[in-house]
C-alpha cells in the first residue's frame, strides 16, 4: 500500500524503536510515530517516506495504554530533547533494554542467551544534567531547537526539568554574536561560556551570578570522596547521581588485583583509572585532548596516586605502542565516543590480547558492531550491564565485559608461578 504525506491512517503500536518513535505497520510498510506506546491505537499523520518506511505524526490516541503518563514539561514534543516524557519511567527502563536486546541481536547478531541485566536507573530522573547548550534566537532570547526544523527554528526557553539549575535563561544577559551559550554546573559554583554550531569554545569561564570572567579556568567533581579536577568546557559524565553506579559496575567488571596493569582508553582526566589505581600495579592512561590529560596529571598528583601514567595521543598511535612493544595489559577499559572504536583499535586491542576488556558505551549500535569483531576474535561476551544515564531521553550507556578464557587461565596460571 503506497502511502502519501498528510495522509491519515489508523495504527497500532507494536514496539518502541531505538530512538523513542513507537512502531506502526500498514499492510507491509513500517510507520514510525514519535510519542506513542507499545499497544496503543493512533491516528497519525504521514509526514515523510523513505523507501521501506514511513515518518509520521501523532493526531489522536484512540487508546492509550495504561502505562501513558502526563508529561511534565511544557516543552514536550516540541523540544527534541526528551523522547519518553509520556512514558511511565519504569516502563522507560523496560523500553531500553528491550532496545538493547534488539540491536544486539539485529546488529551484533547475538542469540537470547546473550546476559543483559536490568537497567540501573538514576536515582534522580529530573535536575540531573549538569549541562545545557542554549541556542541564540534574535538578539534578546535563548532556547532549544524545535523538534524536526529544517531549517533550524529556536523557541524560547523558560527552564529545563532536566537541567540542575531551575532557572528561566531565555532572557540571560550575556550575549556573543550567533555564538551558543552553554552553562555547567560542577562542584563549584555555576559558571558559563560560549561556543560555535561546530563546538569550538569560543570564549572563557564566566561566574553565572556576577557574570565576570573566572580566572581559575579549572573546575572541579566530587566523585566517591575525592575531587576530579576537569578543564571547564572539558567532557564529564552529566550525570553526577549515577556516577558512582557507573564506577561500580566498571570497577566489578574489571576485578582489579595487586598484579594488574590496566590500560584506560579514552580516559579522559582520569576517572575510571584513578579510581583503580590503589588497587593494581600500575595504570596507563590515552586521551587525545591534550588538555584532559594535564588534567589526569593534576588528578593523580592530588590524590598522591604514583603509579598512573597518562598521554595525549590517538588511541590507535598509543595502542601500537604497546603492540610494538609487547606491553602486557592485564584489564583494558575502552569508552569511546558514541561512534565506536576505529577498526585499528580493535586491530591493536586483539594483538595486546588483554584478559579482561571493559567497554563502556553510550552507542549500542556501535558497540554491537564491535562487540561481534571481538566476540569473533575468540573474545567472550560475558555480560551486558545498561545504565539510565539519561532519564527520559533516547539515550543511554553500557558497561560490558569481554573476557578470553584462555588467555585469564594463562594469566592466572603465570600469577602462581
Amino acid at each position: 500500500m503506497k502511502l502519501n504525506k498528510q495522509d491519515i491512517v489508523e495504527l497500532e503500536i507494536t514496539d518502541i524503536a531505538f530512538g523513542g518513535d513507537g512502531v506502526g505497520r500498514m499492510d507491509d510498510c513500517v510507520v514510525f510515530v514519535p510519542f506513542t506506546i507499545t499497544g496503543e491505537t493512533v491516528k497519525a499523520e504521514i509526514i515523510r517516506r523513505k523507501k521501506k518506511f514511513y515518518f509520521a505524526k501523532p493526531v489522536e490516541i484512540i487508546k492509550p495504554s495504561p502505562e501513558r503518563v502526563e508529561p511534565f514539561c511544557k516543552h514536550f514534543m516540541k523540544c527534541g530533547g526528551c523522547q519518553y516524557q509520556h512514558l511511565d519511567y519504569t516502563c522507560q527502563l523496560r523500553a531500553l533494554e528491550k532496545q538493547l536486546r534488539d540491536i544486539m541481536t539485529r546488529l551484533g547478531g547475538f542469540d537470547d542467551s546473550l546476559k543483559i541485566l536490568p537497567m540501573i536507573q538514576s536515582k534522580e530522573t529530573t535536575g540531573y544534567r549538569n549541562r545545557i547548550d542554549l541556542h541564540p534566537r534574535g538578539e534578546d532570547e535563548y532556547g532549544f531547537c524545535i523538534k524536526g526544523s529544517r531549517p533550524r527554528e529556536i523557541f524560547p526557553l523558560d527552564k529545563c526539568h532536566l537541567f540542575e539549575l531551575q532557572d528561566d535563561f531565555s532572557k540571560f544577559p550575556m550575549r556573543s554574536p550567533e555564538k551558543l551559550l552553554v552553562i555547567r554546573t560542577h562542584s563549584g559554583k555555576p559558571y558559563c561560556y560560549f561556543k560555535d554550531d561546530h563546538n569550538v569554545v569560543c570564549s572563557g569561564p564566566y561566574d553565572l551570578k556576577t557574570r565576570k570572567p573566572i580566572e581559575d579556568k579549572s573546575i572541579y567533581f566530587d566523585v566517591n570522596d575525592k575531587k576530579f579536577y576537569s578543564p571547564y568546557s572539558g567532557f564529564f559524565q552529566v550525570n553526577k547521581f549515577i556516577l558512582p553506579d557507573l564506577i561500580k559496575v566498571i570497577t566489578d567488571f574489571a576485578e582489579p588485583k595487586e598484579s594488574d596493569v590496566l590500560a584506560d582508553i579514552y580516559c579522559g582526566v582520569g576517572v575510571f583509572g584513578l579510581m583503580m589505581a590503589d588497587k593494581v600495579k600500575q595504570v596507563y592512561g590515552v586521551e587525545s585532548l591534550e588538555q584532559s590529560i594535564v588534567y589526569a596529571k593534576r588528578n593523580a598528583k592530588e590524590m598522591k596516586i604514583d603509579n598512573a601514567e597518562f598521554s595525549a595521543e590517538t588511541a590507535e598511535i598509543y595502542l601500537r605502542k604497546f603492540v610494538d612493544q609487547s606491553t602486557k595489559i592485564d584489564v583494558c577499559i575502552v569508552d569511546p565516543p558514541r561512534n565506536g572504536l576505529t577498526n585499528k583499535v580493535v586491530s591493536s586491542i586483539k594483538k595486546i590480547k588483554p584478559p579482561k576488556l571493559v567497554y563502556v558505551s553510550c552507542g549500542p549500535a556501535t558497540f554491537a558492531r564491535d562487540a561481534r569483531k571481538f566476540v569473533d576474535a575468540g573474545y567472550i561476551l560475558e555480560k551486558i550491564q545498561p545504565l539510565d544515564l539519561f532519564p527520559h531521553t533516547k539515550h543511554f550507556e553500557l558497561v560490558a565485559l569481554f573476557t578470553n578464557k584462555n588467555l585469564t587461565q594463562q594469566a592466572q596460571k603465570t600469577q602462581e608461578l
